[in-house]
């Protein structure tokens, strides 16, 4: 299989595949209704088809049928191959022979870089709350865990 940086592109893609269906059981089903409260994000009718969230220009109303845009959900999946082509390549230069080497791995780097970029947002912004890190911080660690996971089976 092709690599890139030595990273396995199997690997990085289904890396990828972990991380983004992790983003979708956690924000789509686990922690919507906490993670929307914490970025002041609310429907505005009962069937659940028009977004509405607090920004600096007032309230921002979308009326989209309570489904993500295509080109979001695009973009989410891009970042998560890029996340993963990350977590390949710090594996790889980390020399982690085994599974429980990988998982390490991402733990650390999602304590000490994932969950303090996380922070930024509670700390500079008024609308950033606990609850929000809680959520986001949960979110890197068990997405990197899960891409180090499905990476540590492609050399």
């Amino acid at each position: 299989m092709p690599k890139i940086a030595g990273v396995n592109l199997l690997g990085a893609l289904l890396g990828g595949v972990a991380i983004y269906f992790v983003g979708f059981i956690w924000y789509g089903i686990l922690f919507t209704e906490p993670w929307m409260q914490s970025n002041g994000m609310f429907y505005g009718d009962e069937a659940k088809t028009t977004l509405q969230w607090l920004t600096a220009d007032g309230l921002q109303t979308v009326d989209n049928s309570g489904q993500p845009e295509p080109m979001v959900l695009l973009w989410g999946f891009v970042i998560s191959i890029v996340l993963s082509l990350g977590l390949g390549w710090l594996i790889q230069k980390s020399g982690a022979k085994t599974h429980t080497g990988a998982i390490v791995l991402a733990v650390g780097v999602g304590v000490l870089v994932g969950l303090p970029l996380m922070a930024y947002d509670p700390v500079y912004t008024p609308f950033g709350t606990l609850t929000g890190l809680l959520v986001d911080g949960g979110h890197v660690l068990v997405s990197f865990v899960a891409g180090a996971a499905v990476l540590s089976f492609f050399d």
